[in-house]
């Protein structure tokens, strides 16, 4: 897939976002619980937008009115924020149901159509609540795709290009999560240095999807974090390759699939050896900022259906 698709004049993309629809039919797709299933929109927005021009990013979600928001959902649409993008979110009912995340991106996308030279215009729901904006975009002659996930996605909207979200989302999907003892390949990970990561979770994820591998992990305390594999060779690899290159003074322990002999230190509980061992280390880590990751996953392979 390369360039604009039909009927687009401009070499714009405006990418809009359902947070909640995505992280949802994401959740049940994959068969993972919806608190541990989380999505980076940074790399999201990388795959969808495959190195053409970017128009604009528009994201809506929700948060609950009860309950506080997620921390992880508030990460995503922080750091969202930091990018640039366009991040509305709306209180849920006394139902605990979505109420405007949908009209608020619909009026963005009537907003966009109405006012901008056609380009193309990608939606990442599957929700058929969309399709009078879309169907609109067409009239316009905007070029229209169609991002979602497989078991989600609304019947009309078929008939536009679309790709599905299911073949891309090792590089833009995580897991964080306790998993069963003797599950998974457990590698620990702990230092003050990770306390220097602008977003603690970004050097992990950019191993896994360089790696191809789902990203899968859990963070113990500020600094000690669980990694999680399926096998003893790509846990070493990440051990030996990943971690003894690029932080050679970070504290590395390879679990493996026994890990009940370790002590699973909590927030603040970290003795005075520890803190003394790190405090002098200084390392030269690369500008993590949003508006240039690590590494610029772009779409590899696929096409539009």
């Amino acid at each position: 897939m390369s360039g604009p698709t039909a009927h687009a004049t401009s070499d714009l993309v405006y990418i809009f976002i359902d947070y909640s629809n995505v992280v949802h039919e994401g959740s049940r797709e994959l068969s993972f619980q919806n608190e541990s299933f989380n999505v980076d929109l940074n790399r999201l927005v990388i795959i969808v937008c495959n190195g053409r021009k970017l128009g604009g990013v528009f994201i809506a979600g929700s948060t609950p009115q009860i309950a506080s928001t997620p921390a992880k959902d508030e990460l995503s649409w922080k750091r969202a924020e930091d990018l640039g993008f366009n991040v509305k979110t709306f209180p849920r009912n006394a139902s605990n149901k979505e109420k405007g995340v949908d009209v608020d991106l619909a009026c963005n996308i009537m907003e966009v159509i109405l006012t901008k030279t056609p380009g193309t215009l990608i939606l990442i729901t599957g929700d058929s609540d969309f399709s009078t904006p879309i169907n609109k975009a067409k009239e316009k002659k905007w070029g229209v795709e169609i991002w979602s996930w497989p078991k989600g996605m609304a019947k009309n909207f078929k008939s536009f290009p679309h790709v599905s979200l299911r073949d891309h989302y090792r590089f833009f999907a995580y897991v964080t999560r306790i998993y069963p003892l003797k599950s998974k390949y457990v590698l620990k990970i702990s230092g003050d240095i990770i306390k220097s990561w602008k977003w603690r979770n970004e050097p992990i994820m950019e191993y896994y999807f360089t790696r191809n591998l789902l990203c899968q992990f859990y963070w113990i305390n500020g600094t000690t974090a669980h990694l999680y594999f399926d096998s003893k060779n790509q846990l070493q690899d990440a051990s030996n390759w990943w971690l003894s290159k690029d932080y050679p003074n970070m504290l590395v322990e390879e679990l493996g699939k026994d890990i009940k002999n370790d002590k699973m230190p909590h927030e603040g509980n970290h003795t005075n050896t520890q803190d003394k061992k790190f405090s002098d280390i200084v390392v030269d880590l690369p500008q993590q900022t949003a508006k240039e990751p690590l590494v610029n996953q772009l779409f590899n392979g696929g096409s539009l259906k």
